[in-house]
């Protein structure tokens, strides 16, 4: 990606690294658009390169997509009180290695525990929360807004450098 990115904050990072669920938007060349689930999410240093981790056997078009354009925006939701933030990026797609693996495993295990507690149940969470065939969308932070219902909805935050 060209140009300045934005950088998250600590607390921002954090937020999005947690117990959020993580719904991936694209589209096709033909510009049709997909939704996919995230089962992992890691900011990378300096704070304007995030990879999320995709299931390629549960959301095959939204990694078709990510492979096409590379156009993604990331919605990351906390279940508990619908705190939300959504980054837009230009992803690669990139090979998983052991660290993602184990990231994908600790995210599943805290977001279905995090799901547990607003009352769904463990084998809905099953379905969405899927580790196989593993690919890793890599980007840079174009933007970042917050998606929290309310006043502030759709304000660009983060610094650009």
């Amino acid at each position: 990606m060209a140009g300045p990115k934005v950088h998250l904050d600590p607390d921002i990072a954090d937020f999005i690294q947690g117990e959020v669920m993580i719904i991936l938007g694209t589209c096709s060349r033909g510009k049709l658009p997909d939704i996919g689930r995230g089962v992992g999410c890691r900011v990378l240093a300096p704070g304007n390169t995030v990879e999320v981790l995709v299931s390629a056997w549960q959301w095959p078009e939204t990694v078709a997509n990510l492979r096409d354009t590379g156009e993604v925006a990331v919605t990351f939701v906390r279940v508990a009180d619908y705190r939300a933030y959504q980054i837009k990026g230009r992803a690669t797609l990139r090979d998983c290695t052991p660290q993602h693996y184990s990231l994908c495993n600790r995210y599943i295990a805290a977001a279905t525990a995090a799901l547990v507690d607003q009352g769904v149940p463990t084998a809905m969470t099953e379905m969405w929360l899927m580790p196989r065939d593993l690919v890793v969308a890599h980007f840079g932070i174009r933007s970042l807004s917050i998606k929290t219902p309310g006043a502030d909805a759709g304000t660009l935050v983060g610094e650009r450098r």
